[in-house]
Parts: C-alpha cells; structure tokens; sequence
C-alpha cells in the first residue's frame, strides 16, 4: 500500500512547512522510544512519523514527492536535482525534544537513477554529566574514598536515528583531605557515551552534610563550649572533645561571658593547602535546671548583696 504522508502526519496537503513541523513534533513527541520503551508498535510508528517529515519538510523533495508519490526517489539521473537537502529541520526540531542525538542526511545513493534511501546517521556526542555526593565534616577532614553508583543516559545507534539508553555505572571516588564544601572533581571518561563508545566526563560536586556539634561559618569551624554558670563566674575548667575525637582542656577565666569566642589553633578542619584550620567555641552559658535548698539560699544570698550594689 502506498504511503501517504500526509496522512501519516495528520495534514492536508496545502499545510505550510510551520504547520508540517508542529505536527512532527506532536507525533515525534508521542511514540519515541524513550517514552515507549519496549513498544515495537510506536517505535515503527516513530520511523514512518520521521520518515513522512524527513521528506515532507524539505522543500525540493515534497516537491518531487508531490509529482511522483511515493516513487518519488526512484526517478531517473534527474533525481540529483531535488535529492540533495539533508532534512536541516528535522535536526533542529530533534534537537529541542530529544537531547541534539539526531540528523537526517542521504545515505545509500546509488548511480543510475536507484533508489535512494534516507535515515538518520550518527550525531550523538559524548557528554558530561554533573552529580553531587555528600560527605561528613570527618571525612572532608581525613580524606575519603566512596563508590558512587548512577545513571548515564548512553547514546545508541538505531535503524532510523539515535537513541538513549539508561545505563548504570559505578565508580570509586578517591575525596581528598581539605575538599571544600562545593568544590567540583572531574572524572573523566564517566560520563554519557555517545555512538561511538567514547564517554564524556562526570562532574562531581562535593556537600558537606550538616553536623550535630560542628558547623561552618564563613570558612571557620565552630562549636558551641557548654559553660556552667558557676565556672563561668567563678573561672575553672571545662572539656571539649575535636573533630578528630582529642579531648582537650580548657581554662576559662573568671566572669566569662555567654557568646564569647575560644580560638584553638590547629584544632580546626584540614584546608584545601593541606594545613589545619583553627576551632572556635563559642561559649555557653549552661544554667542547671534544679538545684538543692542549700544552693538556692547561697544564691538568694548572692543575688541579695549584687543588688545592694546598685
């Protein structure tokens, strides 16, 4: 039976090449085989669909289609005249819907008036692809090594065109002491592969996952240093446990304020140089929440001779 492509695009024959290529579009947007994996019905349906556009959207081969129908690429020598466009149109519209992984051009001329058969060549290039991975405060401090599994949408050769397949890869992330939150490693070779093997590279980016006791401000590591309200007036000592798990002791000074800053220096997280930052606790004041009534009436006594200073 005779194909009509104009049927098969759903349009009249007077139809504009604006109206040729919105209804390709629909219809290409339809029955890819990426949003019909497995359905052998639409993915024939998507090459007769492409197949009606490739002709149907260049000028000189409707109009050779027109004249001669469906024979229209089996005319004699004359044939060159209008068998030369690639189908540029089908390339953009491609382009737009499905990744840039398609172009049209003649292919399998032969001399003497043959028969000349159009498909989609390949067009899909490697591509880069980005993902993130997230790691703790130890391990930005230390250094790290993780297997990272994902997914890649790999360019494959078809009859007609291009198209994408999911392909799941894994890789083993070497994250160095120092990374800084948001900085990028470039692997190469992991990302996308196009027609011809070929893969670009995985851009990865490296989060800090938030900690219950450390945080980041402005590049400086800090931590809050639980005071009681006793030490803090009186002076004395208070623990405070390191990134690294090093419990260290710590003088605090008589009247010590609540918010006030603790530098310790070479306590803080590994730098992307190598050296060690500084840690910063920022005191605070710890209030017990019961006391006895033996500390009550020595309070009460306390708050008795501060008030009478004023």
């Amino acid at each position: 039976m005779a194909k009509d492509y104009y049927k098969i695009l759903g349009v009249a024959r007077s139809v504009d090449t604006k109206e040729i290529k919105a209804a390709y579009r629909r219809l290409a947007r339809k029955y890819h085989p990426d949003v019909n994996p497995n359905d052998k019905a639409a993915e024939a349906r998507f090459k007769e669909v492409s197949e009606a556009y490739d002709v149907l959207s260049d000028p000189e081969k409707r109009k050779a289609y027109d004249q001669f129908g469906e024979n229209w690429n089996q005319v004699g020598p004359g044939a060159e005249d209008f068998m030369g466009g690639g189908g540029a149109g089908f390339e953009d519209i491609f382009k737009n819907f499905f990744g840039g992984f398609a172009d049209a051009e003649p292919a399998g001329r032969r001399a003497g008036g043959a028969r000349v058969r159009f498909q989609h060549v390949d067009a899909a290039a490697p591509r880069d692809i980005e993902k993130s991975i997230e790691i703790t405060l130890e391990e930005a401090d230390t250094g790290t090594r993780r297997t990272l599994t994902y997914q890649t949408m790999d360019a494959q050769s078809m009859r007609e065109g291009v198209s994408q397949v999911p392909t799941t890869k894994k890789v083993d992330v070497d994250i160095p002491a120092g990374t800084a939150d948001g900085a990028q490693i470039r692997l190469r070779g992991k990302g996308a592969a196009g027609i011809g093997g070929r893969a670009g590279d995985l851009l990865l980016t490296v989060k800090w996952r938030a900690h219950d006791r450390f945080r980041l401000i402005n590049d400086r590591l800090e931590t809050d240093l639980d005071v009681p309200m006793v030490t803090a007036t009186l002076g004395g000592e208070v623990k405070l446990a390191t990134l690294r798990g090093k419990t260290l002791t710590l003088t605090i000074t008589p009247g010590t304020c609540s918010g006030k800053v603790l530098s310790l220096r070479g306590q803080g997280i590994t730098q992307p140089n190598g050296s060690r930052g500084d840690l910063y606790a920022r005191v605070r004041i710890v209030v017990p929440s019961s006391i006895t009534a033996e500390q009550k009436r020595l309070l009460e006594q306390f708050r008795q001779i501060e008030e009478a200073k004023r």
